[in-house]
C-alpha cells in the first residue's frame, strides 16, 4: 500500500508528510533530510534573516534536488528582501504564514511559486483562498509555539476548513505518528504537518537536552502559556510557569521574546527539564525515540498503513 494524495503530485513528493517551518529549528539540515526522505522540507527564513538564508539555500542546493518550501513570516519586514532569493535558487514552493498572503501573491505567482498558508480559523481560511494561494495548512491549538487565541483543535477545525474551501488542505498540531496521518486523510486532508516530531530526529539543530525531554514526556507535558496575550503551547517546567506569571492583556509577542531567549540558553545546562523554553505540541507524548528524518517518515507510514489495514478488517 502506497499512501499519496493529489497534493503530493503538486508538490512533487512522495509522501504527504510536510515538515513544519519552526523557528530555531528548520535549518537546511532538517529541510534536506526531510526532502530526501520523500516529504517536503521546510526551510525557517525567520531563524536566519537574509544573508543567512542565503546560506542555508546554498546548503540545500548542494544536498537536495526534491522539492523543499520555505517559509515566510509574513509580518517580518524582511520579506522583500527574502522575496528576491527565490528566483536565484530557484525554489518553487513556499510557506506562508502570520499575515495575510494577499500582500505578496502577485509576486510568488509571478514567480511560479506554488503558495501554502497557513491558518487558524475557517475565516482566515476563506481569506487564504480568496487572495489565490494554492493550499492551506489548517493549524489546530495542539501545535507547538504559538498558537490562535481561540485555541480550537484540529479535529473540529480541520473538517471545518476542508468544507470551506476548494483548495487542498493539510492538517496540523499534533500529528506524530501513522494514526494521526490516517486520521486527518479520513477527515478530507490531503497531508500532515509535523513539527514537534521531527524536533527530535538525528538532523534536528535542537540540543540534545530539548530531544531528550521530548522523548520522556507523557500525554499531559504541554499546555498553553500567555493566554491573555500570546498563547503559546510548550512544556510545562519552571519557565513556563515563570513566562506565564508575567501574562496580562495588551501585551504582545515581541513583549516576551527576552524571556523566551533567555530560557532557550538554559537549554544546555538544563539536565532535568526543568528549565528551559521548550516550545513542543500535543505529539509530544508520542515520541518515544531520536533517530533519522527519513526513518521517522517511514515509521509514520507503516504505521498508517497497518491501521488502514485494521479499519479494513474491522468492516469487513
Amino acid at each position: 500500500m502506497t499512501i499519496t494524495t493529489p497534493l503530493c503530485d503538486l508538490l512533487g513528493i512522495d509522501h504527504p508528510i510536510i515538515l513544519g517551518g519552526m523557528m530555531g529549528i528548520s535549518d537546511a539540515a532538517l529541510t534536506t533530510a526531510v526532502s530526501n526522505g520523500g516529504g517536503l522540507g521546510t526551510l525557517s527564513s525567520a531563524t536566519f534573516g537574509v544573508d543567512g538564508t542565503r546560506a542555508e539555500l546554498s546548503k540545500i542546493a548542494e544536498t537536495t534536488n526534491r522539492s523543499f518550501s520555505v517559509n515566510l513570516p509574513l509580518f517580518h519586514p524582511m520579506v522583500p528582501n527574502l522575496l528576491d532569493l527565490l528566483p536565484e535558487f530557484g525554489v518553487k514552493i513556499v510557506t506562508t504564514s502570520a499575515g495575510n498572503p494577499a500582500k505578496y501573491i502577485d509576486v510568488l505567482k509571478d514567480m511560479g511559486i506554488f503558495v501554502i498558508h497557513v491558518i487558524s480559523s475557517v475565516r482566515t481560511a476563506r481569506k487564504a483562498e480568496d487572495a489565490g494561494v494554492d493550499a492551506i495548512v489548517a493549524e489546530g491549538s495542539e501545535s507547538g509555539g504559538k498558537v490562535a487565541i481561540d485555541e480550537v483543535p484540529t479535529i473540529s477545525l480541520l473538517p471545518q476548513v476542508i468544507d470551506s474551501v476548494k483548495i487542498p488542505v493539510v492538517a496540523a498540531g499534533g500529528f506524530a505518528s501513522g494514526r494521526g496521518l490516517l486520521a486527518a486523510l479520513a477527515m478530507g486532508a490531503q497531508g500532515v504537518q509535523m513539527g514537534t516530531r521531527f524536533i527530535a530526529s538525528e538532523e534536528s539543530r535542537a540540543h540534545k537536552n530539548w530531544k531528550d525531554v521530548l522523548v520522556n514526556v507523557g500525554d499531559s507535558a504541554t499546555s498553553i502559556a500567555l493566554r491573555n496575550s500570546s498563547p503559546t503551547r510548550l512544556i510545562k517546567n519552571e519557565f513556563f510557569r515563570e513566562m506565564d506569571a508575567l501574562d496580562e492583556p495588551g501585551k504582545k509577542a515581541m513583549d516576551f521574546m527576552h524571556v523566551q531567549q533567555a530560557g532557550s540558553e538554559r537549554i544546555p545546562d538544563d539536565i532535568d527539564g526543568s528549565q528551559g523554553n521548550y516550545t513542543a505540541g500535543t505529539g509530544s507524548g508520542l515520541i518515544r525515540d531520536i533517530k533519522p528524518a527519513a526513518d521517522i517518515i517511514q515509521d509514520v507510514l507503516k504505521e498508517a498503513e497497518s491501521s488502514m489495514r485494521e479499519l479494513q478488517q474491522a468492516f469487513s
